[in-house]
């Protein structure tokens, strides 16, 4: 029988624990700690798009039968359309109840960087964006984690 200890569920509950406690009582070595932080979430980050890549390929490859491929990628597709609605449902429904920054009164800032954003997604056009999933160059999708060009190139 394994023990409570062992259990990962219970390890990052008394992570989480541990993590709260230390922030509290302890803020300079919380913010001290923020090196070892980020250099775990960059060496997740990194692994992120070979796992993806491999994922797909091996994946793939062990269907063997391309009309398999297709039923499963269709499925998956029409997977990922349903659950991005209900979370984006799910999302305006918890914004509209809570309304979270409300009574928050914001610094006025520069305003010249949104128009900047605006300018740049007014721009932006079909034709361009599914011209920028084909990669120029592949380990350039890798490197800048481009997940999109990643899983054209894995396809």
């Amino acid at each position: 029988m394994k023990s409570i200890l062992s259990n990962l569920t219970f390890q990052v509950i008394i992570a989480i624990i541990i993590g709260i406690f230390v922030g509290t009582y302890f803020p300079e070595f919380a913010s001290t700690a923020k090196l070892i932080s980020q250099g775990f979430i960059n060496l997740i980050s990194m692994l992120i798009a070979p796992i993806i890549f491999f994922t797909i390929v091996l994946g793939i490859a062990h269907m063997g039968d391309m009309k398999k491929v297709g039923r499963v990628g269709g499925k998956a597709l029409l997977y990922f359309e349903i659950v991005s609605t209900v979370a984006i449902a799910v999302g305006l429904l918890v914004a509209n109840v809570l309304k979270p920054g409300a009574g928050v009164i914001a610094k006025a800032g520069d305003a010249s960087k949104i128009s900047g954003y605006a300018a740049q997604a007014k721009d932006m056009n079909w034709a361009e964006f599914f011209l920028h999933i084909i990669p120029h160059n592949v380990i350039a999708a890798f490197a800048e984690g481009n997940i999109l060009q990643i899983l054209l190139f894995a396809i």
